[in-house]
């Protein structure tokens, strides 16, 4: 049985319960589920807050704009100060962009794990899980895909996003290349790798750019499903012959 933990804006104009609305299915995307028995009421208070600043900013951002909310209000409706954001999130943008460390991660472990027969395979495993939508029945289709155009466009509109997903590109091929560096036993810097990293944090664009087109066509979660995953395959498949050399090197190595 899971239970989401609920936090709404105080209601002071329409915009404001639009803001409650996102946040509802924002909650239900994330439900409060069992405790983690290694992590300790100090921890569990830390990541509840965080999470609350994320959701509240993302719904703001969503509903009047990005560059319409200042830190102040999300931290005044969050009931904390606005060093407390920024003890949580060190710039405006990642509140809203923060869900990207996951994926970062989820590859990561994928290249050091080499569960699959391939670095094609691990890298396509880590990136196919699509967007997280609420369970079933808690919040209905239409409503989730209406916040997914939401957020691409306030995603893709505001220039300072822009920006600081490009930031975010950067620092996705330098975690990447550490990681398959280590997959093959040899220097983060060194061009083979660089390359195969470039390679990785591409197909991760590919995807995102893919659904930012297809959430605004589609009328179902499968439809975006199918038509996202054509895409990333049809781009893992150039990238395939690149991503299998550079595995080579690691049967190379230990021969």
């Amino acid at each position: 049985m899971t239970q989401a933990v609920a936090y709404t804006v105080e209601v002071t104009s329409t915009g404001d319960r639009d803001v409650n609305e996102v946040l509802e299915v924002l909650e239900a995307m994330h439900p409060e589920g069992a405790a983690d028995p290694h992590e300790g009421l100090r921890e569990r208070k830390k990541r509840r807050l965080r999470q609350q600043i994320s959701d509240v900013a993302t719904a703001m951002f969503l509903v009047h704009g990005f560059d319409n909310v200042p830190v102040a209000r999300i931290a005044a409706v969050c009931e904390v100060s606005e060093q407390t954001v920024f003890n949580y999130f060190p710039t405006k943008e990642s509140m809203l962009l923060d869900r990207s460390d996951s994926m970062t991660k989820a590859v990561v472990d994928a290249v050091l794990d080499g569960a699959g027969a391939s670095l094609v395979e691990d890298v396509v495993q880590a990136l196919s899980t699509g967007p997280q939508f609420a369970p079933p029945g808690t919040v209905d289709e239409a409503r989730q895909l209406h916040f997914m155009r939401l957020f691409c466009d306030v995603a893709t509109g505001s220039p300072s996003l822009a920006a600081a997903r490009h930031a975010e590109f950067a620092r996705f091929v330098d975690d990447v290349s550490v990681a398959l560096a280590k997959r093959v036993g040899t220097d983060p810097i060194g061009p083979e790798v660089q390359l195969a990293a470039v390679v990785v944090a591409g197909l991760s664009r590919a995807r995102l750019q893919s659904m930012y087109h297809h959430v605004n066509h589609v009328t179902s979660f499968a439809a975006l499903h199918d038509l996202v995953r054509d895409d990333f395959l049809r781009a893992a498949r150039l990238a395939e012959p690149t991503l299998t050399a550079f595995d080579a090197m690691r049967q190379a190595a230990g021969s």
